[in-house]
This record gives C-alpha cells, sequence and structure tokens, in this order.
C-alpha cells in the first residue's frame, strides 16, 4: 500500500509541475520589431523595348492605340 501511495503521490508531482511549466509564460518576451513581417521589395529594371517594325509581325498584336509585343515569338 505505501508503495502505490508514494507512485501517486510522484505521478500527481511530475503531472502538476509540467502543467505549471507549460502554462507559466516562461519565454522570452519578444520586442514587437522582431515579430512583424519583413517587406521584401524588388526594385524592377527597365528592360529595353523592341521596335515593332523591326522584329517578326507574328509577335506584334495592334488593338486600337495600344502595340503588344510578345517577347517569346519576338525571340524566335
Amino acid at each position: 500500500m505505501n508503495r502505490r501511495y508514494v507512485r501517486k503521490c510522484l505521478l500527481a508531482a511530475v503531472l502538476l509541475s509540467c502543467s505549471l511549466f507549460s502554462g507559466c509564460g516562461c519565454a522570452k518576451e519578444k520586442d514587437p520589431e522582431s515579430q512583424q513581417v519583413m517587406e521584401i521589395t524588388i526594385t524592377p529594371e527597365p528592360t529595353p523595348t523592341p521596335d515593332p517594325m523591326e522584329i517578326n509581325p507574328d509577335a506584334v498584336v495592334t488593338n486600337g492605340n495600344m502595340t503588344m509585343v510578345n517577347e517569346y515569338l519576338a525571340g524566335e
């Protein structure tokens, strides 16, 4: 009977200590600077636009006053 009582007390102590450590908030306080999302900005680089008159006519589409060049078709 004495062993059972000791085991129960030991189990209760272990469970109590686990519950205390899990809910005590022992973690370091983090500054708001490290918790923010890092903003990444990509600076676009200007690319040369081919002259529509000098490339493959299949790569050029004109819609009203807008001319679009398909770079994939222009490279062939």
